[in-house]
């Protein structure tokens, strides 16, 4: 299996987060995220100005478990720590155990 760092995790949240990334061209680590439930695709509308067929395009959103980590990460990006948090690998397991948690503190 291929392991991403904190910081690979971070930039590919944030370019979902602010830009529409065609799924068809997505980097391989959209496709771990989604597995993790931190992205999704959704089918986006097109206004045609010209005539003819234009096939649909799927682009990545992020879920709302992917905009919490999405803060989560940036948070630690500001942190004083985060040179020596950025290389380390991306551990989702605690990101999966701590929305366990607060699902059991509603």
């Amino acid at each position: 299996m291929t392991t991403y760092s904190n910081e690979a995790v971070l930039e590919a949240l944030r370019r979902v987060q602010y830009r529409q990334v065609p799924w068809a061209r997505r980097p391989e680590v959209f496709q771990y995220l989604r597995n993790l439930g931190f992205m999704d695709t959704v089918r986006q509308r097109t206004v045609a100005p010209a005539p003819g067929f234009h096939a649909p395009v799927d682009i990545a959103v992020l879920t709302e478990r992917g905009r919490a980590e999405f803060a989560r990460l940036s948070r630690d990006e500001r942190s004083l720590n985060w040179t020596e948090q950025r290389m380390a690998d991306y551990v989702a397991d605690a990101v999966v155990q701590s929305s366990d948690e607060a699902g059991q503190a509603d």
